[in-house]
Order: C-alpha cells, then structure tokens, then sequence
C-alpha cells in the first residue's frame, strides 16, 4: 500500500508498522505521520537506522520506546568509514584509484548533486565503462537492473539510491562527504550499502572530502559506536 492511501482507513489497524519514517516523504510531512496515527487503532512501529530529531523527541519524552539492534542479520559489523581529505585534483586521482583497486566488485559512487553525478560521469568515462542514476533518470530501474546483474559495474548516484537498495558485495564511496547537501543520516545510509548480503557482509567505504567536517566525523563516530 502506498503510503497517503491510509487516509482511507480511518482506525483500521491494530498494528502498523512503518518502513523508513525518516525518509521521503514522511521526513518533514506532519500531515502523513497523522494521517498514519489516525489509521491505527492499537500499535505503531517505527523501522528505521537513523531516527530523526522529531522521534528521538520522543523517545526521550516517554511517548515512544526504542529498541536497539546493532547488529545486521549476518553479524558482522557495518563497514567503517575511511576518511580522505585533499583538494579538487587528488580527490578525483583517489577515486580513479579507488575504482581501479575494486574493480572485481560492484562500486557505487555517491555525489551530492545531479549536476555534480553528470560532471563526474562525463570525466570517468574515458577511464570506465559507468552508469548514472539520480531523481532524472528516466529509466532508473532498468540502469539499476543492469548494474546489479554486471557484477563490477560502476554506478554514480545521488542519494536517491542511499536507501533499499541491495547490491551484493558493493564497495561504496561518497565523493564530496563534506557537502552541506548530505545529513548524517545520509552519510550512514550510503555506508550501509556495503556488506548487506551474507555472502558478502563486508565491504570498502571511502568518504572523499576537502576537509574533514564535523557531520563526516560524527557519521564515522556513531558508526564505530553502533559496532561497540
């Protein structure tokens, strides 16, 4: 069920569980998050790896309880991030690198901007067979396909992908980590497309940064603290 058709069952439910309420489009939405209370009559359960501010409020309220699974399904701990800091030039020479050192893998690349997915596109092609996927792409799910059946295919992507996408033994890096663009959230979805599958339940990530801000820091932090 789409999410605004629970307008229609008014206390319908007795329980309803809610995927990613962080996300779009509940993120911000106060009319969709009544609109899911209103639909249910008993329980709600949030699912989620990166609460916001408005349930951690909550929680610490004593209006919501929240329950802690640090560990994924297979046991091994969420790759932690290796931060890079230089300027323009290195930063695009370290990802060449990078690509070249896990070209037996899946590599997906994350940038901050459709504009920047495009530029960057247009640069690495010459060096590497690489597909584009952000808001625009008109068939998104048909380059996402190809990607996940090429097995060391190369994907940059806005972060319209850093959220229920699977692709085993994807190695991730985050191209300007430091953009103001990103959230902390963000940062930690887009990590935690590396070692989903238990066939492959590690993986390299790679934040490229000009410096190393304080959100790029944090998202490393609660990271290693989550793994604890």
């Amino acid at each position: 069920m789409q999410r605004h058709q629970l307008y229609r069952y008014w206390q319908a439910f007795d329980l309803l569980i809610l995927d990613e309420p962080d996300a779009f489009p509940f993120f911000g939405n106060e009319t969709l998050h009544g609109i899911a209370r209103t639909s249910c009559r008993g329980h709600m359960v949030y699912l989620t790896a990166t609460a916001d501010e408005q349930l951690l409020r909550q929680v610490k309220e004593g209006r919501m309880v929240c329950l802690r699974l640090t560990k994924r399904p297979h046991g091994h701990p969420l790759p932690v991030p290796r931060i890079f800091t230089a300027g323009t030039v290195i930063l695009f020479v370290r990802l060449l690198f990078w690509l070249r050192e896990h070209e037996t893998h899946p590599r997906m690349v994350f940038v901050p901007s459709i504009l920047t997915a495009h530029q960057l596109h247009a640069v690495l092609r010459p060096f590497f067979s690489c597909s584009v996927c952000t808001s625009k792409t008109a068939d998104r799910d048909d380059v996402i396909k190809k990607f996940r059946e090429k097995k060391n295919g190369i994907i940059i992507a806005t972060t319209v992908l850093e959220r229920g996408v699977t692709v085993p033994g994807a190695d991730i890096c985050v191209y300007a980590a430091d953009s103001g663009v990103f959230s902390e959230a963000s940062l930690i979805q887009m990590a935690g497309r590396a070692g989903r599958s238990f066939q492959y339940p590690d993986g390299d990530v790679l934040f490229l940064c000009r410096q190393k801000s304080s959100l790029v820091l944090q998202c490393k932090k609660t990271i290693e603290e989550d793994n604890r």
